[in-house]
């Protein structure tokens, strides 16, 4: 491709001028391993006052092939933002402009956090379709931010995962009396600092990133990827006024927005305070009151302006049956304090974090809400109806978390949910015909984060939808129910399962003989790729224990022929696993234990760690083969 350019531009000289976009000039350096390079970005704020500011952007990306991403930008507004402007060019190999999209492929659209069904939240969304690469997009905008987009400053993302960086800069332009504050993650840059007497001006350029591969098992984006975190000394929002210097400003700012919103109407009031007369302890009051809570509230998510960080106050939810994470956690603590029990509402990161906040640097990614019980040193996740008292899910565990308190923000950990703690056991019993069709029955038990989806599924889904699931996911060939049972306790993450089951297809017959997979409950298909060179670090967030015991009976008139003899046996420091084979009595008996730890390990680890997982794969396909006897 890039020969054919050269021709063209040998043989026509009217190309070489004015060309900046052109592909030829990335140095190739930049190009190797790379599917888009950023020619140029410029991100820039101004801050007006503690109220608004301006933020005006612009970037040149050259994409290479079809695996870059970078045609498609997505811009969030709310009504306290204005966007004034988005535009976007695209160029061709050379650098000639191809064509500026048109307004009416840029689409406007209500944007869906996974936690709210209703907000002010918008999106602009553009995506630019040309397929012949290497192809040059640029894109501007510039956008009045107020309320709390302007609040969160800026997180400047430097680099994405197989992209390099020709040139970026960053700048903030501040009034002099609002402090900033900011943080540089995975890479040394520091701010020009240009001042006068009304305001300051920062700015941050870097050169020349060439691209960085993503690998399997890597730590978060934020140990790799360079990135800038900044934040406001001073902020307003509304009539409310904050601080991000610290956890605790922070902390007193939000707690402002709880303020004298936890007074519940009077017949509720009442209702609680005789709930926690009928119950004896703490915890058993407690217990009672979250009861209340999930059989008479519904999580509903209704985020406009600064509801997105204010709850609606406990009378409201109260009223309504409704409310959202904050909203259901605020009404919670208003239970609770009928009781007598303090408890503190809490911001936390549900689900995968891209960053996780620290105590050195003020950050408030959050995107959810739950509660924190410091007396029974419980927490409680408020907008699940099915959750026993204190479980608050594998989304939420050991994570740091910020508890809004009397006395400001302060950071606390959640609770981990290690390899104990999130279980699998089950037995199964095996029922073989000489056509290789099987009659299955098995008692399953689940605990923490693997019995989720079994209170989930028993609580939200029909019969028929209970059983396609089922099928779906299991691992059992041809499975055709003939019964399922799924109870969750009601105190204690755990679930129980049982089924029967046929299966058309369990073994494969060949002549005389049936040959039977071992394993076919909870086989391990995933193996980690195989990598020439790791750089990274090795991060294996899994923790579980898997405990099956397989009873085959053999039809009649048939033998063992061939099992495995020896059982295997693997130790890491992350993981170990076990599975053998016992025959006697008529019947084949197989055991299996697989259980993994959440590790850090070193890139040069990397090879052992695959191999760890080939070989269960490996010994998780072991097979017996079954004879006919002779007569």
């Amino acid at each position: 491709m890039r020969q054919i350019i050269c021709t063209i531009l040998l043989s026509c000289p009217c190309f070489l001028s004015g060309q900046q976009y052109s592909s030829l000039t990335i140095a190739d350096s930049l190009l190797a391993g790379a599917d888009e390079v950023v020619r140029d970005e410029t991100y820039e704020l101004e801050v007006r006052s503690e109220k608004e500011g301006i933020v005006r952007y612009r970037k040149v990306a050259t994409l290479l092939n079809k695996d870059s991403d970078a045609n498609i930008f997505v811009l969030g507004y709310d009504a306290d933002s204005k966007v004034k402007k988005l535009e976007a060019r695209i160029y061709d190999a050379v650098g000639q402009e191809i064509r500026k999209l048109d307004k009416d492929e840029i689409r406007d659209l209500a944007a869906v956090d996974g936690f709210s069904v209703y907000q002010d939240n918008r999106l602009k969304y553009l995506e630019a379709n040309h397929h012949e690469y290497p192809y040059t997009l640029a894109y501007e905008y510039e956008m009045l931010v107020s309320g709390i987009n302007f609040a969160f400053f800026p997180r400047w993302q430097i680099q994405s995962y197989r992209q390099s960086v020709e040139q970026a800069r960053f700048v903030i332009r501040i009034p002099r009396e609002i402090p900033l504050h900011y943080k540089a993650m995975n890479t040394d840059i520091v701010p020009r600092v240009q001042e006068d007497e009304k305001e300051a001006r920062y700015t941050w350029e870097i050169q020349g990133l060439k691209a960085i591969g993503q690998e399997p098992y890597s730590p978060s984006t934020s140990e790799i990827l360079p990135g800038l975190l900044t934040a406001a000394g001073k902020f307003q929002v509304e009539e409310y006024t904050g601080s991000m210097s610290s956890w605790q400003a922070f902390g007193a700012f939000v707690a402002q927005l709880f303020e004298g919103r936890d007074a519940l109407p009077d017949d509720v009031a009442a209702e609680a305070r005789q709930i926690a007369a009928d119950a004896g302890s703490d915890a058993e009051k407690l217990k009672a009151l979250y009861r209340y809570l999930q059989k008479n509230m519904r999580y509903v998510s209704v985020q406009l302006g600064i509801g997105g960080w204010q709850p609606f106050d406990a009378s409201y939810v109260a009223e309504n049956k409704y409310g959202d994470c904050k909203a259901l956690s605020n009404f919670m603590k208003a239970l609770l304090k009928e009781a007598g029990i303090t408890a503190y509402p809490v911001l936390i990161t549900n689900g995968k974090m891209a960053y996780e906040v620290k105590e050195d640097f003020t950050y408030p990614l959050f995107n959810h809400a739950i509660l924190y019980v410091p007396s029974e040193d419980m927490w409680l996740e408020c907008t699940s109806n099915t959750f026993p008292p204190g479980y608050i899910g594998s989304g939420n565990d050991e994570r740091n978390v910020l508890l809004i308190t009397p006395e400001g923000g302060r950071l606390k950990m959640t609770p981990a949910l290690n390899e104990k703690d999130n279980t699998t056991s089950g037995k199964t019993e095996i029922t073989l015909s000489a056509d290789g069709t099987a009659i299955v029955t098995a008692e399953l038990q689940a605990t923490g984060s693997r019995h989720e989806v079994y209170r989930w599924r028993q609580a939200y889904n029909s019969r028929e939808e209970l059983e396609r699931w089922f099928v779906t996911n299991s691992n059992l060939p041809s499975l055709a129910l003939k019964s399922l049972e799924i109870k969750a306790a009601p105190d204690a993450p755990l679930a129980h399962c049982h089924y029967r089951a046929r299966s058309l297809r369990y073994a494969s017959r060949a002549g005389k003989r049936l040959f039977i997979p071992l394993n076919t409950i909870s086989p391990l298909k995933a193996v980690p790729e195989k990598m020439e060179r790791r750089e990274h670090p090795i991060v294996l967030n899994k923790a579980f224990t898997e405990l099956d015991t397989v009873i085959f009976l053999l039809p009649e008139g048939f033998q063992v022929e061939s099992m495995p003899e020896e059982p295997v046996v693997l130790e890491s420091s992350f993981g170990s696993y076990e599975a053998r084979t016992e025959w006697g009595q008529g019947r084949l008996l197989y055991i299996r234990r697989l259980q993994l730890r959440k590790s850090r390990l070193p890139a040069e680890a990397y090879e052992d760690f695959r191999s760890f997982f080939q070989q269960v794969a490996k010994a998780d396909k072991a097979m017996a083969v079954w004879v006919e006897k002779k007569t």
